[in-house]
């Protein structure tokens, strides 16, 4: 019999207006006010409490599939639903206790906190975009996360470097993200079709640690995201509990409700089916606790799970693209990429030497704003209200931060609602910075926008 790992990555990019912390009217969402709150009703609500019919059509139960499955959820929809949405988000963090309860680890673990992909980021950044994840999912969840989802699974070894030396135990990537195995002293390259991935395996790094990484089956994940296994989660059920060893697979979280409607409803009924099997269905921080890696392997630096070139995705015209005749039509993304970086130096030179001038470490600051974030948020105040210049200057940083969001680049057009979302936070950072008294970067930033300087001139 297996063991089955189900991984959800649930996450929405921040949709909030910079100035005021809460999310605009979204008409495409109607009939809900925005997507998060559509989204919640079609996917986060239903999974805490999933229907099982009856043969003639009737409840005849529900299934908290939370308390089933492995998942990660991005810190900026937690915040979200801690001010709007409450009632989901305590019943998500009271399915990961369940969880620990029953497997003694918890199905939940943490995840990079403004979505950025962490291989293209600064060290600076890379090492915030953890350690906030890392407090975030503290906080929340009342316990240390022994995982780290990576966004888009973008890895490389620096970004493994920096999780290691934050005590995080284990990532999950994907199949093709494995370049080489060793075993029996030698290192053999690796295929998505020879990698064995049913077993953890042990990721050496330069500075002497090392870091457990699972590469998800390619099988299940394929299936249930496009296959149509969620037509009928019985025969979902079957195929998995036909293999052998560990079966796992990760897939967007949204799949169990919304991008596949009653997807809720099958993942239930699938679970239920394997437990009727006999089939154990765990986490990954359980399975290795009772299965330690022996086998080491490298990975693919940097690469992703959602693009075939490495990042390319997020940084240069890669050539992956939604609409397939779109490919090759993307030069606007190294543009926007370029832009940003040269305005994050800007900023953090009025940052770094203003936050100096107060007696601060800068980046040591930065690293601690992440509680007074989450103390906002606990008071029902949906952005921070800056008191002071030091204040005023973390939030700086912090809107300078979220410009990174990876959802900025992975669509087709510049002008779409996350590339726009990426140019409110510059343009909140630059406000900010001139109410510091520091340099006007606006004309500098629309220089390096280019071609796609009329989208920020349309804010």
């Amino acid at each position: 019999m297996p063991a089955i790992v189900i991984h959800g990555h649930f996450y929405q990019p921040p949709r909030e207006d910079p100035a005021t912390g809460l999310v605009p009217r979204q008409p495409s969402a109607a009939p809900f006010h925005d997507w998060n709150q559509r989204i919640t009703d079609e996917c986060y609500r239903p999974n805490l409490a999933a229907r099982i019919l009856g043969e003639h059509g009737e409840v005849v139960r529900t299934l908290n599939t939370w308390e089933r499955i492995s998942f990660d959820v991005g810190p900026t929809l937690l915040r979200w639903m801690a001010l709007e949405a409450p009632a989901v988000l305590e019943g998500i963090v009271a399915a990961d206790a369940a969880s620990v309860v029953r497997l003694g680890h918890g199905n939940a673990m943490a995840q990079g906190y403004h979505h950025a992909i962490l291989p293209l980021a600064s060290e600076r950044d890379r090492r915030t975009e953890v350690r906030w994840g890392l407090a975030d999912f503290r906080r929340r969840f009342g316990r240390e996360s022994e995982g780290f989802w990576l966004p888009e699974c973008a890895v490389d070894e620096a970004t493994l470097e920096v999780l290691a030396e934050e005590g995080v135990r284990f990532v999950v990537l994907a199949p093709e993200q494995c370049a080489s195995v060793r075993a029996n002293g030698e290192w053999r390259d690796v295929t998505p079709e020879t990698l064995d991935t049913g077993r953890a395996y042990r990721i050496p790094l330069p500075s002497g640690r090392s870091i457990a990484a699972f590469f998800y089956d390619a099988g299940p994940a394929q299936g249930v995201a496009f296959g149509g296994w969620l037509d009928n989660g019985e025969a979902m059920a079957h195929r998995l509990a036909e293999r052998e060893g560990l079966v796992h697979f990760a897939t967007d979280g949204e799949s169990y409700g919304h991008h596949h409607r009653y997807g809720e409803m099958a993942l239930a009924y699938a679970l239920e089916t394997l437990e009727a099997l006999g089939v154990a269905v765990t986490n990954y921080g359980a399975w290795l606790a009772a299965h330690p890696p022996e086998l080491e392997a490298r990975v693919v630096s940097p690469s992703a799970w959602s693009c075939a070139h490495g990042v390319g995705r997020w940084s240069r015209n890669c050539g992956c693209a939604i609409d397939p005749a779109r490919s090759g039509k993307h030069q606007w993304r190294a543009t926007l990429r370029g832009a940003l970086d040269a305005l994050r130096e800007r900023l953090d030179e009025v940052y770094e030497a203003r936050m100096r001038s107060h007696g601060e470490d800068p980046w040591a600051a930065r690293d601690r704003w992440i509680e007074r974030l989450l103390d906002d948020e606990s008071a029902g105040r949906p952005i921070g209200a800056p008191a002071n210049e030091v204040e005023t200057l973390l939030e700086l940083a912090n809107h300078r931060l979220m410009m990174f969001t990876s959802c900025g680049w992975f669509f087709d057009d510049p002008a779409g609602i996350e590339p726009v979302q990426l140019l409110r936070y510059a343009r909140r950072a630059i406000e900010l910075c001139v109410a510091l008294g520091g340099p006007e970067l606006s004309a500098d930033f629309r220089r390096d926008l280019g071609d796609i300087a009329e989208v920020w001139d349309g804010l």
